[in-house]
């Protein structure tokens, strides 16, 4: 049986609506669709499919791309699919391979939603994806968001298998009879994360068998956590920022994690701790002054910051 916990605790599906399922055609993916179609009729929802060719691995890839639209035929599952140039992409702004890869599916799975007037994008992310996640954002130096791993929910976007563990997953797969492609670039350690995958995470799992649902939990800790400090944030903003500016001195006062919040809040989310840390000694500062980060330009004057 697979885990519904993790779909009541955030209603991933509530009835009435309509939910695309992001299929690749392998094992995480097949998995996914044919969990949300046996719901389906329960849950009283409807399951649309999409499916992205990156253009990346030749006839492999085209032969994943017959196989989720055979699939989906067969289920009764209307399947859109996407095609795309990931080098191309990549080049012309200046990406790392697997970032653009990113960056392309996600833009074609909203596009998708949109026109089909989906409520919930489904993906597969499984335990295993989050402990590797962790893992890579760990070894950059991350902070608490980045050790929350892979969130359950993000805006229309769901994970129902985030608890799953890909053992489970196979079972599954293999008790009911179920095919699925096999992507041969997963056997390399060319990427970062399969080298995560083959080298680093057996290694844990001799320590604690049980390390993805260990990984779950801290992800969950530090994920209440970081959204405490952001309301503390929010708050500071709804009682400072008069839609134009906030006082440079108050900042400087706060906790430096309520402090950077509030920054990544006016500047965006990917802001660096270098960034950060910047904009805190020119907040201190009283003389009128402008300070340039990429996408955003901060003018102090009069003591307080103008975003």
């Amino acid at each position: 049986m697979m885990k519904t916990e993790l779909i009541e605790q955030y209603d991933m599906l509530p009835q009435g609506c309509t939910v695309l399922c992001a299929v690749s055609g392998g094992a995480d993916s097949m998995c996914l669709l044919h969990w949300l179609n046996e719901l389906r009729a329960a849950g009283h929802f409807t399951v649309y499919a999409a499916h992205f060719e990156h253009g990346l691995r030749g006839e492999e890839s085209l032969r994943d791309a017959a196989f989720t639209l055979e699939t989906c035929a067969k289920l009764g599952i209307h399947c859109v699919l996407g095609h795309g140039n990931v080098h191309t992409f990549a080049e012309e702004n200046r990406m790392g391979i697997e970032e653009a890869a990113r960056v392309l599916r996600y833009r074609f799975l909203e596009e998708t939603a949109d026109n089909l007037e989906c409520d919930r994008i489904a993906t597969a992310h499984t335990a295993n994806d989050n402990a590797e996640t962790i893992l890579m954002n760990l070894c950059r130096g991350a902070g608490t968001r980045g050790l929350s791993g892979i969130p359950p929910v993000r805006g229309r976007l769901i994970r129902p298998l985030l608890q799953t563990e890909r053992t489970e997953i196979e079972e599954y797969l293999r008790q009911r009879g179920i095919a699925h492609m096999e992507d041969s670039s997963n056997a390399t350690d060319t990427c970062t994360r399969n080298r995560f995958r083959h080298m680093i995470i057996p290694i844990l799992e001799e320590e604690n068998p049980s390390v993805f649902q260990a990984f779950n939990r801290t992800a969950k800790l530090l994920r209440e956590d970081d959204e405490c400090l952001c309301r503390l944030a929010e708050a500071f903003l709804k009682e400072n920022y008069d839609g134009e500016s906030i006082p440079g001195r108050k900042l400087t006062q706060m906790e430096p994690a309520i402090a950077s919040r509030v920054l990544r809040i006016l500047c965006g989310t990917g802001l660096s701790r270098e960034r950060i840390q910047a904009l805190m000694r020119f907040a201190e500062g009283t003389e009128t002054g402008v300070l340039e980060i990429p996408g955003r330009k901060i003018v102090r004057r009069r003591g307080r910051l103008y975003f």
